[in-house]
């Protein structure tokens, strides 16, 4: 199909007036392309920039000359006048958001971070790697949704707000993804892997050799990837999690230090005390009273 056989639409077929005066509207896949037999084909928008996020589904992309094919859990960035079409398996889960450009460039020149938007400026794919990023994802979207529907008085802010978590959120996986690309990704790789294990399992107090099982490595090549890159052993940085946490309950609840410990999964609160205190050179008590707010 040439250039000047692609069609320009607003919203594909539709006229864009949605949400003014923020110009900015979200749907699902489903609402639009079942009816479409779950394709899109190539079309452009003179002033829309698009993210289409799709969860869990193979589907088809083109970018101009550029052909994706993708499964899990991906976004797809579509700067304005970007040719682009899609193939969707039937019933996929995702959402399509549209944002004018004029809006778009108003939200990077008034925000507290302008380079948080420039992710919008080039065609590509994004994938997701870890669950809780993509939940959160999910959440903000769902939010979203709810503000433009609902239009109250001070929609329009938290739009505005909701927009910038996106995009701070899509250059998270922009680095995320830039860091496993690196040629010396395999030990980045384990590292990001073993930060998000220890998010999901601090609690627990697995062992560094239950870690390294989940990784399907040795503990010594853990200890080892962990000492030269971070110059810590697994250990310290397993404590660390469980220290930072502890100082943020100590500072922001009002937990005592027994349900601190419990909560933490110590079943010994004198340990628990012990390492505290071993770690931050300062009791438990003496912390929060340091740091009250």
């Amino acid at each position: 199909m040439s250039q000047e056989s692609i069609p320009f639409y607003h919203l594909y077929g539709e006229t864009f007036l949605q949400w003014e005066p923020g110009s900015i509207h979200l749907e699902s896949i489903v609402s639009r392309s079942r009816m479409l037999g779950w394709e899109i084909k190539p079309h452009r928008h003179h002033k829309l920039a698009q993210i289409i996020c799709v969860f869990g589904h193979a589907w088809q992309v083109e970018l101009d000359d550029a052909r994706y094919e993708l499964s899990g859990n991906w976004l797809v960035m579509i700067p304005p006048g970007v040719v682009h079409g899609f193939h969707f398996e039937p019933d996929t889960q995702g959402f399509v958001l549209s944002v004018n450009s004029d809006f778009l460039a108003e939200l990077a020149a008034t925000g507290e971070d302008p380079s948080a938007y420039d992710a919008l400026w080039a065609p590509q794919p994004v994938e997701f790697s870890d669950e809780r990023h993509i939940e959160q994802f999910r959440q903000l979207l769902l939010s979203l949704d709810d503000e433009i529907k609902r239009a109250e008085s001070d929609s329009r802010s938290a739009v505005n707000h909701l927009l910038q978590l996106l995009f701070i959120n899509i250059r998270r996986q922009q680095r995320l993804e830039s860091i496993y690309s690196e040629s010396s990704s395999r030990e980045t790789r384990i590292l990001v892997k073993f930060k998000a294990l220890i998010e999901a399992h601090y609690q627990q107090h697995l062992s560094v050799k239950a870690y390294a099982d989940l990784l399907f490595i040795s503990v010594s090549t853990l200890a080892r990837i962990c000492q030269s890159v971070l110059n810590s052993s697994p250990k310290q940085i397993i404590r660390q999690r469980l220290m930072n946490e502890s100082k943020r309950r100590l500072i922001y609840t009002r937990q005592s230090i027994d349900d601190i410990a419990l909560t933490l999964g110590y079943k010994d609160v004198g340990y628990f005390c012990r390492q505290f205190k071993q770690q931050e050179g300062i009791t438990a008590g003496e912390y929060r009273k340091r740091h009250a707010v």
